[in-house]
């Protein structure tokens, strides 16, 4: 190899490594910013590898139950809005007699309205509706997007911000609204 084919490949090695650097911080941390080595990929954990026992209870129609709540949660990823899946926790691989069963937090449709329905009263965090959904979400992030330096993760209910996440407590009628983008 001559020395200028050497010099042109150390510049594209050179310039990939940075263009990764910033896409991992563009989508809030792929890569551990601490570490001196850009090439260590961390492994995102993930608050759905150890559920909520809630999100294994199911419940049909037929049941007496004990609570029948909604609330609207919405979800804005640097500025676009991430659509909640319609049936989300029906008919899973969890809850699934003949299509009947649903999870204690589930969807009908697309619009982010979030049905609780549980045999007894029970207190049920938002949490619960994302380990249903196979998805993180606490403080340290949503989906694969993860507060650093140059994002953050805000919550509101009902149009104040609430620093609860994962833990906060479904009430019926409550607008939720999550948004990840980059710090002001």
């Amino acid at each position: 190899m001559d020395n200028e084919t050497k010099i042109w490949g150390a510049i594209t090695v050179v310039a990939l490594c940075a263009l990764l650097v910033l896409l991992g911080q563009e989508y809030g941390g792929l890569f551990d910013s601490e570490s001196s080595n850009t090439d260590e990929m961390i492994v995102l954990s993930s608050t759905a590898d150890d559920p909520d026992p809630l999100s294994n209870e199911c419940v049909t129609h037929e049941m007496n139950l004990g609570r029948h709540d909604h609330s609207v949660l919405s979800i804005f990823i640097n500025g676009n809005e991430r659509q909640i899946p319609e049936n989300m926790g029906i008919n899973t691989e969890v809850c699934n007699e003949q299509g009947g069963n649903m999870h204690t937090v589930h969807t009908h449709d697309a619009t982010g309205k979030l049905h609780i329905e549980t045999e007894a009263n029970v207190d049920m965090p938002l949490g619960v509706f994302f380990d249903i959904w196979g998805v993180h979400f606490n403080e340290t992030g949503i989906f694969d997007y993860r507060v650093s330096n140059t994002h953050e993760l805000i919550m509101t209910v009902d149009g104040v911000t609430n620093t609860e996440f994962d833990d906060y407590l479904l009430v019926d009628g409550k607008e939720i609204v999550i948004i990840f983008q980059a710090r002001s």
